[in-house]
């Protein structure tokens, strides 16, 4: 009789259990860490058990690490920031989309409802982490300047990629199109080489790197000379010698001739 009772026990007490958790409010989120480039989008794929297959409101928020403070900033009822978009539902997905990511959009994310005050169960809280495109550059010497004729590498990364060269990339030379591709390799360079150089990612132009200014060197080319006062002004007097040229870095020569038979 006692052991009856006991297991009877025991089967109320899994089925309230059962119960309780069939009726928690849980979300979901797909990816724990996720990582985007500066000025690109992001997407936190995220889903929400509904106990009650009511419409709610679903609302993010950010905790930022460096003030320990959260925010609200978006909501599945209106837009609170235009960088900010609710791309889900009121009743199972509950999925957001950042645009043109910033350096303050680091932190953990989070989503509560307005129909409970206690927080959900919540599995995977994304953590986002924001990184900047870097161009990395070979050249014959690091210490030496480039100069005509060298050949220059320059790839594209950001550690998103774990150091992988993976991302379609597009290259841009003052501001101009240029190449696509994660590696820009410059054969024999010419003055006309030089110039700033960027790259992003081929989906999102926004993401920028930093500028890269190469700036060739060359010898002079051009060459003119100028005598003053002109010859035959005044024989036997002295006379100057001006030479110029195009080169990188600028060169100028200055010759004065003096007359050592008066």
């Amino acid at each position: 009789m006692y052991e009856e009772h006991r297991h009877l026990t025991w089967m109320l007490m899994l089925l309230f259990l059962t119960g309780v958790l069939c009726n928690m409010w849980k979300v979901k989120h797909q990816q724990r860490l996720i990582c985007a480039v500066k000025g690109s989008s992001v997407i936190f794929l995220c889903s929400f058990q509904n106990p009650d297959n009511q419409t709610v409101r679903v609302l993010w928020g950010h905790l930022q690490p460096a003030t320990l403070k959260a925010r609200l900033i978006s909501s599945s009822l209106r837009t609170l920031f235009t960088r900010f978009q609710y791309i889900g539902n009121t009743y199972h997905n509950c999925s957001l989309k950042i645009h043109q990511v910033e350096c303050s959009d680091v932190g953990r994310y989070f989503v509560r409802f307005n129909t409970m005050s206690n927080r959900p169960r919540e599995e995977n809280a994304p953590v986002l982490k924001v990184v900047d495109l870097t161009i990395f550059m070979s050249k014959p010497s690091v210490k030496e300047a480039i100069r005509e004729g060298d050949s220059v590498n320059l790839t594209c990364m950001n550690s998103c990629d774990g150091g992988k060269i993976s991302s379609a990339y597009t290259w841009f030379k003052n501001g101009e199109p240029l190449h696509e591709g994660a590696a820009l390799y410059l054969r024999n360079v010419s003055p006309t080489t030089s110039g700033n150089y960027t790259c992003s990612l081929k989906t999102h132009l926004g993401s920028t790197s930093r500028v890269l200014g190469i700036d060739v060197e060359y010898g002079p080319r051009n060459t003119t000379v100028l005598v003053q006062p002109p010859l035959g002004a005044d024989p036997g007097s002295d006379f100057t010698l001006i030479c110029s040229s195009h080169a990188n870095p600028p060169r100028g020569e200055l010759y004065v001739v003096q007359n050592s038979c008066r």
